[in-house]
């Protein structure tokens, strides 16, 4: 049981602590000279990636089993990576970048479904393992931010050893991926097809405040040190519902912790955008804990209380789909067109009266389908 634990928390752990190394390399692609409209084509490789890879990565589990994906994948991201560090052509930054996000791009799905499959059968709390990943992140962010002011190879390392270390723990744990039958779009619950759409604009609004939370900082003229200062509470933020999750969820359950999550999102922006001291907006992004973790938590939960295993395992690729593919699109592509368009302030403002709308929807769904039982 021991090995067990150790194999799911420290799974968590790398697996975010990757992720965090994947945002940290803007600066490296900054660092090195590259235009800032390439590096944006570069760092939307991951959400790119996250509209087939999934499925793609869902089907190579199915096939040859969790362990050995995941073997694969971080060989191949190890070379693709230093290969990408080595390179000076943008032609070859581009393809082992997009080598590189690809052989990341499905692990968490993969890992996170997994895991909350191992945490239902050993009766564990899948948010005090969500918690591991909270730390991972923040300790890898924490880690190259130190060790970059020597150079930019410690990013690489870090990156390499990470990847070293997952392939490490998951090829000798008991991790799995029980497949019913093989995985297909084509058996996706109805229901959350459309719950899904929700959740999509909800995660893109959310990562919009992410993505132009610098350009509101500096519109207000606050100190630029804030923005680093309000992802460090954003992520801390978490902490408080991961460590109760279960408990929330069987007093409140998954629709109303989905729709109270939803209505904080556009909250935030419409707050925020009425900021007039940095305190004041260093408070409200404490809101964060409210948002993107209690949508994912919601939702995952929702799915596995609602769907037998063959649409379960259909449907949870869809729900990455949208999750790490076109919700962060939206947020940031629609998001920027509409900051240069009307400014940073009314964006926020006017997303947030979207989004709070957007509880009204998610109840419609939930009397319409999910009361009625509707299935596929």
């Amino acid at each position: 049981m021991k090995q067990q634990k150790f194999a799911l928390f420290s799974s968590e752990f790398l697996a975010y602590a990757l992720l965090a190394c994947m945002t940290l390399l803007s600066q490296y692609f900054v660092y090195i000279g590259l235009p800032p409209s390439f590096v944006g084509i570069l760092m939307a490789l991951p959400s790119l990636n996250a509209l087939w890879a999934n499925q793609f990565y869902f089907l190579l589990a199915y096939k040859f089993g969790l362990k050995r994906v995941v073997l694969y994948s971080a060989t191949v991201g190890i070379v693709s990576m230093w290969i990408l560090f080595a390179s000076k052509r943008v032609f070859m930054i581009f393809f082992f970048c997009f080598l590189l996000m690809l052989s990341q791009g499905g692990l968490v799905p993969l890992l996170e479904s997994s895991l909350v499959e191992l945490a239902s059968r050993t009766k564990l709390s899948y948010g005090r393992i969500r918690l591991f990943g909270t730390f991972g992140y923040a300790v890898a962010s924490y880690l190259v931010a130190n060790l970059v002011n020597e150079g930019f190879v410690a990013l690489f390392i870090v990156y390499s050893v990470l990847f070293f270390l997952i392939a490490s723990v998951v090829w000798r744990s008991k991790l799995k991926m029980d497949f019913h039958q093989r995985p297909s779009l084509r058996v996706i619950d109805k229901r959350f097809s459309v719950l899904f759409a929700i959740v999509t604009v909800a995660v893109g609004f959310n990562l919009f405040n992410s993505v132009f939370l610098p350009v509101l900082v500096k519109s207000k003229n606050f100190h630029a040190a804030s923005v680093g200062l309000s992802f460090t509470l954003m992520a801390l933020s978490e902490t408080p519902f991961l460590l109760f999750a279960e408990r929330i969820v069987k007093r409140f359950g998954s629709f109303r912790l989905l729709s109270s999550a939803i209505f904080v999102v556009g909250l935030r922006l419409v707050i925020a955008s009425f900021a007039t001291t940095e305190t004041q907006l260093l408070l409200i992004q404490l809101l964060h804990g409210w948002t993107y973790i209690v949508i994912y938590y919601a939702t995952l939960f929702l799915m596995r209380q609602k769907l037998s295993a063959h649409v379960l395992e259909a449907t949870q690729i869809l729900f990455w789909i949208s999750l790490q593919g076109i919700g962060p699109l939206l947020g940031s592509t629609v998001g920027g067109v509409v900051v240069e368009k009307v400014g940073v302030e009314l964006a926020y403002l006017t997303f947030g009266i979207i989004a709070m709308s957007l509880v009204i929807f998610s109840w419609a769904v939930e009397k319409i389908w999910f009361r009625r039982g509707e299935g596929t």
